[in-house]
């Protein structure tokens, strides 16, 4: 396998840095309790929240806030959180560091609506990716335009990187008509998984003659998890594989001077959780952003 890199200077655009705003979503479900219920799904209370983005010469941070609480709905709790993103897109090679954590959740998948304001869940990670070949479409320029865009046959890449999930609460996550389907999950209060992570991606963009242009860049990724698992009655270790993915959208007007678009990313993953069960966290972020080229 080859890794290509070229020698003649492709920097990333020289422009003034670009501030974004957007949306940020995330939840876990809960799957594998039994074929007569649904998968559980805990939310956080979130309305409002928002994402500020400072991205220029291929580097990028983005973190999420809170905007006015005045359309949080009480019955669903509260939630505190942090939501870091940094990361650097070269050409040929990139990085994207995270750090996710939520306190707060609630379910209406049980019978009446259920509010568990000590349930965390934490996603720390370092994630890379190397090109497997020589074309002009690059991370940055999907997302933010931190490159050129021009009209590429795309490219492959190999992904790789290490990542914690960690997920604690005070008392079982089966409650209501969920409980009693399945003790051992049931006596579950916390769960960590260190993984070292290794996979493929591939991505395109497409530009017509006005320089509007569309582009996606998607993962799969093998994840191998050492997980420690904390129940009522004792606490043991395990070891696991599962599949992750990751899907980046890009779409917007790509001119000389003026820039604009639209990003969106999203990823999901699976953790193997006890009694034969899975929790699956996933996360969705969009930013909406302006460049000018001085």
């Amino acid at each position: 396998m080859l890794l290509f890199w070229r020698t003649e200077p492709c920097k990333a655009t020289e422009i003034s840095p670009v501030i974004g705003v957007g949306q940020e979503n995330f939840t876990f479900q809960v799957g594998g309790l039994t074929d007569q219920k649904k998968e559980l799904e805990f939310q956080p209370n979130m309305v409002g929240v928002s994402r500020i983005g400072i991205n220029a010469y291929g580097f990028g941070i983005g973190y999420s806030f809170r905007g006015s609480s005045a359309n949080l709905d009480p019955r669903f709790g509260s939630t505190s959180f942090e939501d870091w993103q940094l990361g650097y897109h070269a050409r040929n090679w990139g990085l994207d560091a995270f750090y996710q954590n939520y306190k707060g959740f609630y379910t209406e998948q049980t019978q009446t609506l259920q509010v568990m304001p000590d349930l965390e869940f934490q996603h720390i990670g370092l994630m890379a990716r190397i090109a497997l070949e020589n074309t002009d479409f690059t991370v940055s320029a999907l997302f933010d335009q931190g490159h050129p865009i021009t009209e590429t046959n795309g490219k492959y890449y190999a992904v790789f990187g290490v990542r914690q999930h960690k997920m604690t609460n005070a008392i079982s996550l089966l409650q209501q008509d969920y409980a009693g389907l399945n003790t051992e999950f049931e006596n579950l209060r916390s769960l960590k998984s260190d993984s070292v992570n290794l996979g493929v991606g591939a991505g395109k963009y497409w530009v017509n003659s006005s320089r509007f242009y569309i582009g996606a860049l998607a993962d799969l990724i093998g994840t191998y998890g050492q997980y420690r698992y904390s129940l009522t009655d004792r606490d043991y270790t395990s070891s696991y594989g599962t599949l992750s993915y990751n899907l980046k959208l890009g779409f917007g007007y790509a001119g000389s001077v003026f820039k604009m678009g639209v990003g969106v990313t999203g990823d999901v993953t699976t953790l193997k959780s006890p009694g034969s069960t899975f929790i699956r966290p996933s996360a969705t972020r969009i930013l909406i952003y302006i460049r000018t080229v001085f």
